[in-house]
């Protein structure tokens, strides 16, 4: 998608009416950029996050306001979420960073900082623009220590914010990360995905004002390394590379954030890194509710061989190329064979039939409601078929297999 560059939209700056635990600054509800420092119940909170994170399973994810239940397999693709927002000082300057580097965003939105009008059509010229607009609470309350009637509060409030504006929202995210087992189940039964972080740029840390802004003091944030105590982007990319990607926490709240975002997108991108949208089921399926893409294998549809990286019974898989009724190019994974195939859980079972009238065989799926009684392969149909025997000793047989129809 082609963004439009954002630019300042010149608004005047607005004072907050309401001071909740919250993110370092965002407490302040500035719309300017960084504040006061983070009291010791957010740094408490925050360093117990990052413990919970890196002690944290795909399975430990149902409960959890920061594990993401996808833990891995992210080939170097990352997606920028930002809290705390929106502000009309900063949100659109961090628009106009992300449409330079062609990079969808997440924003999490607490709804007491949609204060105008004016913060209203900026979320929806956001949506408009390909971003996501995500739940943070009403007040950005540690939501594990509320009463049930208060955690409802603080979902419905943002919840109908959103809705009014037919954002259709679809990621919750808990203040600091801080959920329980009942509070995550709260907040799905809105239909929201709860979503957590795999890389937190700690820039909640590095903004505020102990020990200058633009270095994290380890009394705030002890787990940053000490070589990065002044370097933000280093801290962000160190973290990047151990993971291999996955979700990149920010605030859209904080100036120092904003000086710093387009270097360490930059860097990102120097070594290797994509942006993708925090709703690509591909590099974020279990987060998203699909599950996960199987690798190729007998039977999967196909244009190239490279699509068929697998090896199986001392043969290299490759696409077999056919042309459907229509005249169209199809194709789908297949093994060289004589009598046998070898199967893989999770696949439809495999047949060794012959594909070009008797001389060779080849490896196809069985029609099965793992591929849809061959709905799922394009241009065959079921229809049984002849085992090729070749120089093996196995018995004749038949069984219905996705055949293309050049060999029916």
């Amino acid at each position: 998608m082609t963004h439009a560059r954002w630019i300042s939209l010149g608004l005047p700056f607005i004072a907050a009416s309401l001071i909740v635990l919250g993110c370092s600054s965002a407490g302040s509800g500035d719309d300017s950029g960084d504040g006061s420092d983070p009291s010791q119940e957010e740094i408490e909170a925050w360093n117990n996050a990052y413990e919970e994170n890196a002690s944290g399973k795909a399975d430990s994810a149902g409960c959890s306001g920061v594990v993401v239940p996808d833990r891995g397999g992210f080939n170097k693709h990352i997606a920028l979420t930002f809290d705390d927002g929106p502000s009309l000082e900063n949100t659109p300057k961090v628009l106009d960073i992300l449409a330079r580097h062609g990079a969808i965003g997440t924003f999490f939105i607490n709804g007491k900082n949609v204060r105008t009008q004016a913060h209203r059509d900026l979320l929806v010229q956001m949506a408009a623009a390909g971003h996501n607009i995500g739940n943070h609470s009403q007040n950005h309350a540690n939501l594990a220590q509320v009463s049930a009637s208060q955690l409802r509060a603080e979902i419905e409030q943002t919840h109908q914010i959103l809705v009014n504006l037919n954002l259709h929202p679809r990621f919750f995210r808990f203040p600091f990360g801080s959920s329980t087992c009942s509070t995550a189940e709260t907040v799905r039964s809105y239909g929201y995905a709860v979503t957590g972080w795999h890389i937190d740029s700690a820039d909640w840390c590095y903004g505020a004002p102990a020990g200058g802004v633009g270095y994290c003091a380890k009394s705030t944030f002890k787990y940053v390394p000490d070589e990065y105590r002044s370097d933000m982007a280093g801290y962000v990319l160190s973290q990047a590379k151990s993971v291999g990607g996955g979700v990149l926490l920010f605030h859209d709240i904080h100036g120092y954030t904003v000086s710093q975002l387009d270097n360490i997108l930059t860097k990102l991108e120097q070594n290797g890194f994509k942006f993708v949208s925090l709703s690509d089921a591909t590099t974020f399926p279990k987060l998203n509710g699909t599950s996960a893409p199987q690798p190729a294998w007998v039977g999967t549809p196909c244009k190239a061989n490279e699509t068929c990286n697998f090896s199986a019974s001392g043969e290299k898989g490759y696409c077999h190329m056919f042309e459907d009724e229509a005249g169209e190019p199809q194709g789908f994974c297949s093994l060289a064979c004589a009598g046998y195939c070898p199967d893989r859980s999770g696949a439809a079972p495999t047949f060794c039939v012959s594909l070009d009238g008797g001389s060779t065989g080849e490896c196809v799926s069985k029609a099965s409601d793992a591929n849809h009684q061959c709905a799922d392969l394009p241009g065959t149909s079921a229809t049984r078929a002849d085992r090729y025997l070749g120089s093996s000793t196995a018995p004749p047989a038949t069984a219905t297999v996705c055949m293309p129809p050049m060999a029916q």
